[in-house]
């Protein structure tokens, strides 16, 4: 990988163990509107936006008890809640942070939480300042599958598509890498890990603790 010349992460499951969490938040609200919501169903919109994910489900099954906004603003609430008193790194990410920057690679976070959201969890673990660029796809046209959001960082950073790595633990993540032409590091989580969906990233990976095993010069 001696063409890489710059980094980009993608946030929930990758630098913060919050995916526990926005299961726990996703099916908390669709519950209070009535739906029977399990952990698996919560998988099918891993990656996606916030808004994303409620349309996506109040199409499949509808409810009339609260608006999509209200139940978009109750789930950004709950998650806020959860993170904001349980979440933590997940394993090696500042040392993965300071690998990357040893190299003189770029670093870059690209993710589809809201940008509010985004803010609480890298003073959380105390690494606002380590990014070079930070974007949320909340305020881009697509999200995830897409790969609009990668293309605009990379533009950002200065950087070809082509020289960037990008760190995903879900598929709509990776999908959207490689449509930007991007090597992937995939990290799935273990219910995720034999999904062959994920055999288009260029590597797999369990944490991020494993990156001195891959090539960087």
């Amino acid at each position: 990988m001696n063409s890489i010349k710059a980094v980009i992460y993608d946030m929930d499951g990758i630098i913060i163990d919050s995916e526990p969490l926005w299961r726990e938040a996703i099916i908390f609200t669709f519950n209070q509107v009535g739906l029977d919501f399990t952990e698996e169903k919560c998988r099918i919109t891993q990656g996606m936006r916030l808004y994303e994910v409620v349309e996506y489900w109040h199409t499949k099954t509808p409810w009339t008890c609260k608006t999509i906004a209200e139940v978009e603003a109750d789930l950004l609430k709950k998650i806020t809640e959860l993170i904001s008193k349980k979440g933590t790194a997940m394993e090696g990410v500042n040392e993965s942070l300071q690998y990357f920057k040893s190299k003189g690679f770029k670093i870059a976070l690209a993710s589809s939480s809201a940008p509010s959201l985004i803010n609480i969890i890298l003073k959380r673990l105390a690494i606002e300042n380590e990014f070079e660029v930070i974007n949320s796809a909340q305020n881009l046209s697509y999200g995830k599958p897409h790969p609009e959001i990668f293309i605009k960082t990379a533009q950002q950073l200065g950087i070809k598509p082509i020289n960037c790595l990008v760190i995903e633990d879900s598929f709509h993540g990776i999908l959207a890498a490689k449509s930007a032409l991007m090597k992937v590091i995939a990290i799935p989580d273990q219910e995720n890990w034999n999904d062959h969906r994920f055999s288009i990233a260029d590597y797999q990976l369990k944490s991020l603790t494993e990156l001195s095993s891959l090539n960087f010069e």
